[in-house]
């Protein structure tokens, strides 16, 4: 129970920290922006490099971000609605964005924060429930934990009441990382399909007028 209510207070600070900093850049920019909710520019947060592994065992690093969008949630395979949810929402946003001549490419990850449980074959058999297309990733505690720290993800592992049975308290947000490796964009929960794909355009339009 403490450690829950912990989690909602450290949650809470940090979407407060997001609507500051985002104000902050907000007004030291004369560049005029689209008022998109959770939109993080014009000093969006450029992801340093990490390693952690894929579904299939294979690394999986910044470079790997580089080149295409990247919507991007944090969870774990035992969730019991959250993550089945936002993953199963997700893939309808991928394939009603394929189905846009106009849209760009976009890849789903999903970043495994229980990698104690979580192994590259737990994580592929999860995630090819959802799509095909959808990338796992799993790790060690320290990689994932690193990766978290950078997008400011916070999650909490409650104790085990039984040997392997434990749940996890995460961040039920999403969150856009640019071609480029920044991260742009977050997408808070509750969640609706329509709404992310409007939203993702309204930035990714954006983007393309500043290079």
């Amino acid at each position: 129970m403490l450690l829950t209510a912990l989690f909602v207070i450290v949650c809470v600070a940090l979407g407060a920290g997001v609507g500051i900093y985002t104000s902050r850049d907000y007004t030291a920019s004369n560049a005029v922006k689209p008022a998109v909710e959770g939109f993080l520019w014009p000093n969006p947060r450029i992801i340093q490099p990490f390693s952690v592994v894929d579904q299939h065992g294979n690394p999986f690093g910044l470079e790997n971000l580089t080149g295409q969008w990247s919507f991007m949630f944090f969870g774990f395979t035992h969730c019991p609605d959250i993550c089945p949810i936002t993953l199963s929402l997700l893939s309808q946003v991928q394939k009603k964005l394929a189905e846009q001549d106009t849209a760009d490419k976009v890849q789903i990850i999903f970043v495994s924060v229980d990698p104690k449980r979580d192994t590259p074959e737990q994580v592929a058999d999860y995630v090819s429930y959802f799509s095909k297309n959808l990338i796992g990733l799993t790790g060690t505690e320290e990689q994932i934990a690193g990766l978290a720290r950078q997008i400011g993800v916070v999650y909490i592992v409650n104790d085990e009441t039984a040997p392997g049975d434990y749940s996890v308290d995460h961040s039920a947000s999403v969150f856009l990382i640019s071609p480029a490796g920044q991260w742009l964009g977050l997408f808070s929960a509750p969640h609706e399909v329509d709404d992310i794909i409007n939203r993702f355009n309204t930035i990714s339009e954006y983007i393309k007028k500043q290079e």
